[in-house]
């Protein structure tokens, strides 16, 4: 069970860096990873709240980014 926790951290941290890796070129689709690196690493719900409080509440509802992770 220890092995699945390490891997899930790793996903989620490769994900997160390719994400911002991609801003700097034009890749589609790299706000995504970043999210989707978020929601291995620390869950939904925590991610939830932790973009919640980065972004600000007008930020996070015009990028409809609770959707975004509702989906995944």
């Amino acid at each position: 069970m220890k092995n699945l926790s390490i891997v899930h951290k790793i996903i989620g941290i490769s994900f997160i860096v390719v994400g911002l890796i991609s801003y700097v070129f034009p890749v589609p689709g790299s706000t995504v990873l970043v999210v989707l690196g978020f929601v291995w690493l620390i869950g939904k719900d925590r991610s939830l709240y932790f973009l919640k409080e980065i972004l600000g509440k007008k930020i996070f509802k015009l990028l409809k980014i609770k959707k975004v992770v509702k989906e995944i």
